[in-house]
């Protein structure tokens, strides 16, 4: 009935060249660019609306919009954007919802909790995927000293990956035992990928994150070992170094920033380790907006599929992007922070003699290879499973079902017509664009080993020890 995709994420050399040490890196203060916008596209392609407003929370992440922003792509479309920064992912879903933003960075999953009246019922659609991968798992140094005492390979830089929260089990058992308080981590919005990749990790681990009590039940305590609350990604840092959490959940640049700058936590898994091409960030907008504005729709994923071919195009857009970024207007953080993952390194730790525990990981960020950019249906049907698995969705659904949310909330068909255009306009080759809008993954893209095929939601939900089926 569906066509099936199978594939894992490539290896980490199909995405950048052997990635290079910061050291020797100099930086330039970026100055913000203006561009006019094309006024015979407006015409030419019918524009039903060419001034635009999109929000963006400070995550480096959000570089597709920015780059397309910056680069006078917009502008080639005939768009004139503005870009805001949002306080945190539930102004975003509201602000989307009520089309006070044309639309905005989010998580893969906003637009599936509103589509199954998690917190809200809402209709949002994706025409176009900003990132996979990009998470990152980080922990105190408090607790990094417990889990290393459980496993003493992590006392020594050099530890291979992933670390999976067996470690963590541990820690949690001894607590519980000893009657002191359970471990807190941060995530940075319910139905959100943060959330659902902490709480994959902790799983596979033998940790229950907890269960939810349906459709209104925003803490998702049942039966949990450790605690989960939820936290903007730009607060992170403070609440780990006023010891307000054990870990958190979140993007760049602030697992970085914590490694780095502030010393107080470090990561202890990356997401590529826990879902190898894992879904992450995606640019949404209400669905009522893209009916109403089908052609600017377009123009605006065209945009972006342009900057996420930038991107991954070579180390100098990746070290412009980071300057980009860096600005007020935009993230406003330490431009060596956020360079980190841009440029294809992930720093692990401080070493003994004060060096930093600096690996290549060229997958963390990326924007356009490995069909990153689009919008796969199975995305949405992997967030649903995990939606049931934890009790958002407080009832079995038929696979019929999963497949008719995925229709209606992940807009393969948008992004489709923009890349036909990019195509003929000569700015994307044709066979960059994925036949099928269901992919699966292989076992071995899970941190779990439990293989996911989007064709039998049901069946990949009974695999997993800890979960609802």
């Amino acid at each position: 009935m569906l066509p099936l995709r199978l594939a894992c994420a490539l290896t980490t050399a199909a995405v950048l060249a052997t990635a290079p040490a910061m050291e020797g890196v100099t930086f330039t203060e970026y100055v913000k660019q203006e561009h006019t916008p094309n006024l015979k596209k407006i015409k030419e392609n019918k524009l039903e609306k060419t001034k635009l407003k999109l929000g963006m929370i400070k995550l480096t992440d959000c570089v597709p919009i920015v780059a397309a922003k910056e680069l006078g792509f917009f502008a080639d479309e005939g768009l004139q954007i503005s870009v805001e920064v949002q306080p945190n992912w539930g102004a975003v879903n509201s602000r989307v919802i009520s089309m006070e933003l044309d639309g905005s960075h989010m998580l893969y999953n906003h637009p599936i909790g509103a589509a199954i009246g998690y917190g809200v019922q809402a209709d949002i659609v994706c025409p176009y995927a900003m990132s996979i991968n990009g998470m990152g798992i980080s922990v105190s140094n408090a607790l990094w000293a417990e889990v290393a005492e459980q496993d003493p390979r992590l006392k020594e830089p050099g530890y291979a990956m992933p670390i999976g929260a067996e470690v963590v089990k541990k820690v949690v058992d001894a607590r519980k035992g000893a009657g002191k308080d359970p471990l807190r981590f941060f995530m940075t919005f319910t139905s959100g990928s943060h959330n659902m990749n902490l709480r994959y990790w902790l799983a596979a681990g033998g940790v229950n994150p907890g269960f939810y009590e349906g459709y209104n039940d925003p803490i998702g305590k049942k039966d949990a070992d450790v605690i989960l609350t939820v936290n903007p990604p730009p607060q992170m840092a403070s609440a780990i170094a006023g010891g307000n959490c054990d870990g958190f959940c979140v993007g760049e640049p602030w697992n970085m920033q914590v490694t780095l700058k502030d010393k107080t936590a470090r990561p202890i898994c990356p997401s590529q380790y826990i879902f190898r091409g894992s879904p992450d960030k995606s640019f949404c907008v209400a669905k009522e907006w893209a009916d109403a504005n089908p052609n600017t729709m377009v123009a605006v994923v065209k945009a972006l599929i342009r900057a996420g071919q930038w991107l991954d195009e070579s180390k100098e857009h990746r070290k412009l992007a980071a300057e980009m970024l860096a600005h007020k207007d935009y993230i406003g953080a330490n431009v060596e922070v956020m360079a980190e993952s841009l440029l294809g390194t992930y720093v692990y730790g401080i070493k003994a003699d004060g060096s930093l525990d600096r690996r290549d990981e060229p997958e963390f960020n990326t924007f356009y290879k490995q069909n990153a950019s689009f919008p796969f249906k199975s995305t949405a049907v992997w967030a649903l499973t995990q939606a049931r698995r934890w009790g958002q969705i407080p009832e079995n659904k038929s696979d019929a079902w999963y497949f008719d949310i995925a229709d209606k909330t992940y807009r393969t068909d948008i992004y489709r017509a923009a890349f036909s255009a990019l195509v003929k306009d000569g700015k994307a080759k044709a066979e960059d664009l994925p036949a099928d809008d269901y992919k699966s993954y292989a076992a071995d893209c899970f941190i779990d080993k439990i293989a996911f095929d989007p064709k039998k939601p049901n069946d990949y939900l009974k695999q997993f020890k800890i979960g609802l089926k």
